[in-house]
């Protein structure tokens, strides 16, 4: 476990939610060391009961649905910003694992923390479930990718997403960044084989659009690449500011509700 600066963490959450945080605020959610956990570890069983959840402060993990066959399906991919086990965490058991994808540095968040009535940890809160309600528009979009699109559109659409992701974050440039899965891994987010993968990604780069070549990823020709994949970033930039408990005249807490 290793102590890390929060103003990353803090920076990362202004940028990727568009929210105002002060410090009397950070102290709440994180009060707690920095938890680092090494690539190819676990950061939550599945079918774990004892658990809390966590903000994602640097690297990529996976989650991850363990078949009783032996073999695995990656159902996300985590990027720093993310939180992790929040929108899951009141459930006995943890319908997932979560693993490192590469080496990952946590912040740790307790149910808890979250159910504080203090005020400031009630904005994080609102913050936190904003968080998840976009997860799952992302989650959505990768259900239709799977069951509706081809595998070269949905790869493209993938990587886009990927690219808008990591560049709101301040990770890379919109058409060129650090991309650490491997093309087994990415195979499997996308539903495809790593031998199908491969082949799809060859035609798109034939096609002039996008190349991925030693864990990087770099975009040849974006708007032609949005065309073909038909790609609306609408999901991922959602334009409101969440409201904050407090904010609505209609809530008890509102100083114009009494």
């Amino acid at each position: 476990m290793v102590a890390v600066e929060t103003k990353t963490t803090l920076d990362q959450l202004r940028c990727i939610r568009g929210i105002d945080i002060d410090m009397a605020d950070s102290q709440l959610l994180f009060r707690h060391n920095i938890i680092t956990i090494e690539a190819g570890d676990t950061i939550i069983f599945e079918g774990q009961e004892d658990r809390q959840g966590y903000l994602l402060c640097s690297g990529w993990a996976s989650s991850v649905r363990h078949l009783i066959d032996g073999s695995d399906q990656i159902l996300d991919v985590r990027v720093p910003g993310d939180f992790i086990g929040i929108a899951d965490m009141r459930l006995k058991h943890a319908p997932h694992a979560t693993e490192a994808i590469t080496r990952v540095e946590l912040a740790p968040i307790s149910y808890r923390a979250l159910m504080s009535r203090d005020a400031g940890m009630a904005r994080l809160a609102e913050v936190i479930l904003y968080s998840v309600n976009c997860d799952m528009a992302i989650t959505s979009e990768h259900l239709v990718s799977v069951a509706r699109r081809n595998p070269q559109v949905r790869t493209a659409h993938f990587l886009l997403e990927l690219s808008e992701r990591l560049s709101r974050a301040g990770l890379g440039e919109p058409d060129h960044y650090h991309c650490p899965l491997s093309q087994y891994l990415l195979a499997d987010v996308l539903g495809l084989t790593a031998v199908h993968l491969n082949r799809t990604l060859r035609q798109l780069r034939e096609r002039g659009l996008v190349s991925f070549k030693s864990a990087h990823v770099t975009i040849h020709d974006r708007q032609a690449m949005v065309e073909f994949a038909g790609f609306d970033p609408a999901y991922l930039h959602q334009t409101e500011t969440p409201a904050m408990i407090g904010d609505h005249p209609g809530h008890p807490d509102h100083p114009r509700a009494n």
